[in-house]
């Protein structure tokens, strides 16, 4: 019979490749919708330590945060503190918001100086930040 002539082996390769392809698809399909959504933020913030203020600040108090990035690759945040009542507060160089880059795994201190607004009383304030990745 002439119409019977067997396929050649280039169209076997071919076969091969599209199966390995849609397996590797599937694979890649399933990895990525099963896989664990994180809840916990990719930075972490310490609690407010109490530490000396810088010379010349006008500060009667200041506090030290530690900044963390616990995410994975490295993020760029926007951190700001928020004042308890009756204060008022920014970092040691007078900035309301401070940016800040930080690679996997590395932490840097951020010092925030506290003023009361009219009283004797001064509280230890938060500190936010909002995150990105770069």
């Amino acid at each position: 019979m002439a119409g019977d002539a067997r396929p050649s082996p280039g169209y076997y390769v071919a076969i091969a490749l599209l199966a390995v392809g849609l397996l590797a698809g599937a694979s890649l399909f399933l990895l990525l919708t099963t896989r664990s959504r994180t809840t916990r933020p990719p930075i972490e913030i310490g609690l407010p330590q109490p530490t000396p203020c810088p010379v010349g600040g006008h500060a009667p108090v200041c506090y030290s945060f530690t900044v963390t990035n616990v995410g994975h690759g490295p993020l760029y945040a926007t951190c700001e503190p928020n004042a308890a009542a009756g204060t008022n507060a920014t970092f040691d160089d007078g900035q309301v918001a401070k940016p800040v880059s930080l690679l996997e795994g590395q932490s840097r201190d951020l010092t925030v100086r506290v003023q009361a607004d009219g009283s004797d009383t001064v509280s230890a304030p938060n500190l936010s930040c909002s995150t990105s990745a770069v």
